[in-house]
């Protein structure tokens, strides 16, 4: 692990190229959390990486699309042979992506009226007003058009909510909470803005497959928020599903196993406390995610090479049916 202890490595089971699942053979350990790094662009172990952008970042000026940061970034990865994830976010923490991450949605949508919620940092905007959507599905339309037939994109993640997840806000405080429902929040209402956000990236990316980050969507976290959004991604033809809460001994609802899936780590193994090792055993072998998304920091970590290699030896297996 990245703490310096000594974990005995977990072998794949041979087992796993034995029989097929939903989404099919396993792509490989993509690289998350460096912003946008071309640092390990030749890791042999790495099959690509997951780079995270901001509306504010790609639109800055309303119809004024500057697509050179995606640009840049995936040409270290591209040039060594590997393949790109894209997520363009509408809000997310201010430490993770300065000046961008905490104002990802641009000023000028503010301008049209659209309102928002200041949480954390954070302008967050009030998803479901009509001015937003309408801006935003234009901006969908436009990234499909300059990325949607590349073929070293291997999916793209549907930018939804906070962070691109299907929540509004995460880890939102009782006051926040309070906020959002002074701002119209209900769960019908989020879950229909879910879906309509959903269907822009669905309609607009035809070739490149779209997953949707499906996390705890409703802010009372009841039993039936991810049913709900469950059942929807997993009625849309093509559609994969992302959950970013991997750990060594995560499940899942046999829901999951219906459609593609890729698999986030929760946290950095120095901060989990897992060997990387189990991360990958329970994502491959257990969970049979087909794309794997590894923290830069435990890609980085000498103690996870065995791991690394591991993992990029099962590259093309088949997980088994449980």
């Amino acid at each position: 692990s990245a703490t310096g202890s000594v974990h005995r490595a977990t072998t794949l089971s041979a087992r796993s190229r034995t029989r097929a699942t939903a989404g099919g053979a396993f792509r490989g350990v993509f690289e998350f959390g460096g912003q946008n790094s071309p640092q390990d662009a030749t890791d042999p172990d790495l099959a690509g990486v997951d780079l995270v952008f901001y509306w504010s970042q790609l639109e800055p000026e309303r119809g004024v699309f500057d697509w050179a940061p995606v640009t840049e970034a995936m040409a270290p990865w591209v040039a060594a042979g590997k393949a790109v994830i894209l997520r363009v976010s509408t809000s997310g923490a201010p430490s993770w992506d300065p000046p961008y991450s905490g104002s990802a949605t641009p000023a000028w949508v503010y301008g049209l009226g659209v309102g928002k919620v200041e949480a954390a940092g954070a302008t967050i905007p009030v998803y479901w007003d009509p001015a937003f959507l309408q801006a935003y599905r234009t901006f969908v339309r436009a990234f499909a058009r300059h990325v949607g037939h590349d073929p070293d994109v291997a999916l793209v993640e549907a930018g939804i909510g906070f962070g691109g997840e299907t929540l509004p806000e995460t880890n939102a405080s009782a006051q926040d909470v309070a906020t959002w429902t002074r701002d119209g929040y209900s769960d019908a209402r989020w879950l229909a803005t879910v879906e309509t956000i959903a269907s822009y990236y669905g309609r607009a990316f035809r070739r490149v497959p779209v997953y949707a980050l499906v996390d705890r969507t409703f802010f009372d976290g009841s039993g039936t928020d991810f049913e709900r959004v469950l059942t929807w991604v997993t009625s849309r033809r093509g559609w994969g599903l992302q959950d970013d809460g991997l750990t060594a001994t995560q499940t899942l609802e046999p829901a999951w196993s219906t459609v593609p899936l890729a698999l986030e780590q929760l946290e950095p193994t120095s901060t989990s406390g897992d060997c990387l090792c189990q991360d990958v055993a329970n994502a491959v072998t257990r969970l049979r995610g087909q794309y794997l998304i590894v923290y830069k920091s435990d890609v980085e970590d000498p103690a996870n090479a065995t791991a690394l290699a591991e993992a990029a030896r099962a590259v093309g297996s088949v997980a088994p049916a449980p």
